[in-house]
């Protein structure tokens, strides 16, 4: 008789980022519009500078829409330190869908 035993594993750390989590979110900007090379280029909030740049977001950081779901990561940013602006690389699955539909939406980085 042949018997086979079967194992789960739970990995406490994930290669993944967890999207659900809002409390690790910060809200980024508004979409102002999409360039010519596909770029996403979002208009930072307001805020007054304390002279510190940690309070800006990381390149490569994820950025998500308001239902949680990831729109494409931060590739530069630039402009005044109150009011940055922001361009983003979309992801595969954003350009499919339309990029149009993004305009005047408001963002947040993970």
């Amino acid at each position: 008789m042949l018997t086979i035993h079967l194992y789960t594993i739970n990995v406490p750390y994930s290669t993944k980022p967890k999207y659900n989590e809002r409390r690790h979110m910060k809200r980024l900007g508004q979409i102002l519009h999409i360039s010519r090379q596909n770029e996403i280029v979002v208009r930072g909030d307001m805020k007054e500078f304390s002279g510190s740049m940690k309070e800006l977001p990381r390149l490569n950081s994820f950025v998500l829409d308001k239902s949680i779901k990831p729109i494409g990561k931060v590739s530069g940013i630039f402009g005044p330190v109150d009011q940055p602006y922001f361009t983003l690389k979309p992801e595969k699955r954003v350009i499919a869908s339309g990029l149009e539909k993004l305009v005047n939406e408001r963002v947040y980085v993970q």
